[in-house]
């Protein structure tokens, strides 16, 4: 692909700024900057916003595609950054309202073991201390260290982007020290009890590695997440959320175009200039931002000889993180009557995390899974009488790349069906009796519905060289682009895809200042 003389004639219209994709991360991108009174054309290839935040019915079950439970949010009276977002674009409180998580986690094991754990700061602390009463100094320290990483992101966030890593370092030197580190390598200095690890450890799903090759900082800034502000779930799911933002996105003076697939983004003179819908029609502008993965906008979007070395070695040199193998039951049955007594839990049938992750790396059944429960929350999320219930595990896209189309069904049910085995061995007896619908989506299922490289749902594998201060950042290959979605920035997940956008916005905004152009 070569740089090529647009043709006026194809030219639909003009714009400021153009976001590809109406992802979490381009909706972010997109409101931010219509908050700051910029003109922007938004376009999906979709019929709906919103990616993986979508829903879909089968059935009398409308099922929630990917969202637990979201963080960053708390109440009126204890706002976290995206409830504030939310409010200032007018989201909350008249487009969007919650539901609020009464508990953090319940933890099942094969063996037996069976905890809840409460949310909040001094009850999860207190809980640990009951569960394991001869570690109570180290939990002590570990809760006071975890304090210490929350009032540092707090001083990062308040400089704007406008701070040194020499002030961090001085001022909150724990951020720059777990960045460094692996999540096992700090419970090992604080704790010594496996146990005690693997019960805090249990949300390492939610980023994608096991403790021994997680990012530190990735896992404990989500952990304090929680607990500072407590989990939710948005009435009318995470569409309702996506169709929200986008509704107040089109109020800010914002226009979108569905069923409008971006081919190509247009260069001149080396620098992103519009884009070319797969149907031929040309939108100008004078900024990109491109919610698809950069892997794919550099390959495929881009002419080749504009994309410098430097910029091809940083999208692909990291690893590719985990898709997901996902369960979907609509169970004509209360979720009171089937014992499902918490929103997440997380069944595991083994306590070595490692062995747990590399069943990942295998077509076999999962060591390692979450079961959502959304009735236990959201009662009236499925018909009166039934519940709504999700099982999520990981495994790696490329595994499921090598299957004959004539195996893929039989693969797909085996899996399925061995991981309603572990939830009648652990937490609901003969839940099978009660099933009225069961759709299973594979990484091949989130590949064709994101284009995400192996269907990946984090983005690049959040390792130590790939935590949050070291990932992507939002600056494109070109100038003129920019980056967003979970790719970049702080990584997978709702509230940082979203932030990860406003921030893309807040970097377009100093770049056009300075005359980065």
């Amino acid at each position: 692909m070569e740089q090529k003389k647009i043709n006026e004639n194809d030219v639909i219209s003009t714009y400021p700024i153009i976001v590809i994709g109406a992802g979490l991360g381009g909706l972010g991108a997109a409101c931010q900057l219509g908050l700051l009174g910029k003109k922007v054309l938004l376009l999906e290839k979709n019929n709906v916003p919103g990616g993986f935040a979508t829903s879909f019915v089968r059935g009398r079950f409308e099922f929630e595609g990917a969202l637990h439970e979201l963080s960053d949010i708390g109440t009126e009276d204890n706002k976290g950054t995206l409830y504030r977002f939310f409010e200032k674009i007018g989201v909350i409180p008249d487009k969007l309202k919650f539901k609020q998580v009464p508990e953090f986690y319940r933890s099942v094991f094969l063996d037996g073991y069976d905890v809840t754990m409460p949310l909040g700061f001094e009850s999860y602390t207190n809980k640990l201390i009951e569960l394991f009463p001869a570690e109570q100094k180290g939990i002590e320290e570990f809760m006071k260290m975890c304090k210490a990483v929350l009032e540092g992101i707090k001083f990062i966030a308040s400089k704007g982007g406008k701070y040194s890593p020499a002030e961090v370092l001085k001022e909150h030197p724990w951020v720059a020290r777990i960045s460094g580190l692996t999540l096992s390598e700090v419970f090992e200095k604080f704790f010594k009890d496996k146990k005690l690890m693997a019960i805090i450890g249990q949300l390492w799903g939610y980023v994608g590695l096991p403790p021994a090759r997680i990012n530190a900082y990735a896992f404990i800034a989500m952990l304090i997440f929680y607990l500072n502000w407590g989990a939710v779930f948005p009435i009318g799911r995470s569409h309702a959320l996506t169709s929200s933002m986008l509704k107040a996105f089109q109020d800010l003076g914002g226009e979108v175009r569905f069923n409008a697939l971006v081919d190509r983004i247009l260069v001149e003179n080396n620098r992103a200039c519009g884009v070319k819908l797969l149907n031929g029609d040309i939108y100008r502008c004078e900024a990109v931002f491109s919610n698809v993965n950069p892997i794919c906008t550099v390959m495929k979007m881009l002419p080749r000889e504009v994309v410098p070395d430097s910029y091809k070695k940083s999208v692909y040199s990291p690893q590719i993180g985990p898709s997901a193998f996902s369960v979907y039951l609509g169970i004509n049955a209360s979720h009171k009557k089937l014992g499902l007594n918490a929103h997440e839990t997380f069944i595991n049938a083994t306590w070595d995390v490692d062995d747990a992750f590399e069943s990942f790396m295998k077509l076999e059944p999962p060591k390692y899974m979450v079961a959502a429960c959304y009735n236990h929350v959201y009662e009236n999320i499925s018909p009166p009488g039934t519940t709504q219930l999700v099982l999520t595990t990981l495994q790696m896209g490329k595994l499921w790349q090598s299957i004959s189309p004539d195996q893929y069904n039989r693969v797909k049910d085996e899996i399925a069906g061995k991981m309603i085995d572990l939830v009648e061995q652990t937490i609901s007896p003969n839940i099978r009796d009660y099933l009225e619908v069961a759709v299973v989506a594979t990484p091949l299922t989130y590949y064709r519905y994101s284009k995400n490289m192996e269907g990946a749902i984090y983005g690049y594998t959040q390792d130590i060289l790939n935590g949050p201060l070291l990932r992507l950042k939002s600056r494109g290959a070109i100038p003129g682009l920019y980056q967003v979605g979970a790719w970049t920035n702080f990584g997978g997940g709702f509230s940082t895809s979203i932030l990860g956008g406003r921030i893309a916005a807040g970097m377009y905004l100093r770049d056009k200042k300075q005359g980065r152009w």
